[in-house]
């Protein structure tokens, strides 16, 4: 079989829209495209929102196809329907590659693999996002594990990989072997020093800031109590701003709404392109129960923007035990009393970031995570004989 002049490459992601995953595998598209012929598989589609749009054209702008898999719900038939479309376009396309993000596209590449997809066998590669794995879906992921144990993965922190081998072991598996694990850091884009700048309102408040997904992982839930109790720890006057979509949508809109909180909140759809006005702010909110990479603390660091967060696994990566501004996961007393502290003296705290930031710049620079996923796809490809010479060797 002739080596083809760049292997094909098919990312398989949930959707396009908000997620730190969808973000990963496009940084990599862009990063690696003189070297890869990319294509896309979104489960659920392209989101109308500005996120989506956004992302979709990033990739139409590198020429990079994007199929779609499902518009039903994934407990309605979407997993089985996206499934069989996986299953057509990999005998259509049939890939060199084939990458993972997360658990939805893992499940849906497993139900494909059983429809007859892959006919020539293309190297699997997993990127493990999250370090809690399979929360509601354990009994599924069980048997989604057992067929992609021949698979490579990437985990996005040591917290993660870990996390995946503590679910096989659970699930009575074997833990995947060093040689077909590593961990590579996602990357961070925002140079040091952009976008510092107020946010709208008075120059007097402290602009407090929650970004991700509204969802109970994310500790959209815990918003209402512990913005409640900082505000009734500091006199200041602050602002805050919350900026996401999820299942908590309504009730989070309703508290906004109703609220007695003498903070102004104002709730938004997610922002393309956020990481560039992050030094808007003068703290981020990140109260999540399970993270795999703050990549969202990372950037915030890196503008300058201190971070209030859940001391858990995959954060824990970013802000370091000794972080002044961590607190147990969902302790609201205790997130409550950091974000007061820094809304008491936000100066102090965006000085702390600002010493952090260099440190962050060299930890998880994009071209570290560039040339992490570049030695992963050559050590896969060139065991298949589908890499050309001097492709996937850390070039830069």
């Amino acid at each position: 079989m002739p080596v083809p002049i760049r292997p094909r490459v098919l990312h398989v992601v949930s959707h396009l829209d908000l997620g730190g995953a969808e973000e990963v595998a496009i940084s990599l598209t862009e990063g690696l495209s003189a070297e890869y012929d990319t294509h896309f598989f979104a489960v659920g589609g392209v989101s109308s929102g500005e996120v989506g749009q956004a992302m979709q054209a990033r990739l139409r702008a590198l020429g990079v196809p994007v199929h779609c898999g499902t518009p039903l719900a994934m407990k309605r038939g979407g997993l089985a329907h996206a499934g069989a479309r996986l299953a057509a376009l990999l005998r259509r396309l049939r890939p060199e590659l084939i990458h993972l993000h997360t658990e939805i596209p893992e499940t849906v590449y497993a139900l494909a693999a059983l429809a007859g997809g892959s006919p020539a066998r293309p190297a699997v590669l997993r990127t493990i996002h999250n370090a809690t794995l399979w929360p509601a879906w354990s009994r599924i992921g069980g048997w989604v594990e057992g067929r992609l144990t021949p698979a490579s993965a990437v985990a996005v922190s040591q917290d993660s990989l870990d996390g995946l081998q503590a679910f096989r072991a659970g699930r009575g598996l074997a833990p995947l072997p060093p040689p077909r694990t590593r961990v590579v850091y996602n990357g961070v884009r925002l140079a040091p020093g952009l976008a510092q700048h107020a946010a709208p309102g008075s120059a007097d408040e402290v602009q407090i800031l929650f970004a991700g997904r509204l969802e109970p992982q994310k500790g959209a839930d815990l918003l209402p109590a512990l913005l409640e109790q900082a505000a009734g720890l500091t006199g200041r006057p602050a602002r805050v701003t919350l900026l996401g979509d999820g299942s908590l949508t309504p009730a989070l809109r309703r508290w906004a709404q109703e609220t007695r909180l003498r903070w102004p909140v104002t709730l938004a759809p997610p922002q393309a392109g956020l990481s560039g006005a992050l030094g808007r702010y003068d703290v981020v909110l990140m109260p999540s129960r399970f993270e795999g990479f703050g990549l969202l603390a990372a950037e915030a660091l890196l503008a300058g923007t201190p971070v209030v967060a859940s001391d858990i696994p995959g954060l824990r990566e970013v802000l370091r035990p000794t972080y002044p501004l961590l607190a147990p996961p969902e302790d609201v007393t205790a997130l409550a009393a950091r974000l007061a502290e820094v809304v008491e003296d936000p100066a102090r705290f965006r000085a702390l970031a600002r010493e952090l930031g260099g440190e962050i710049g060299d930890r998880f620079g994009m071209p570290r995570m560039l040339t992490g996923y570049r030695e992963a796809y050559g050590d896969l490809l060139r065991a298949r004989g589908a890499l050309p010479a001097g492709v996937g060797r850390g070039l830069a």
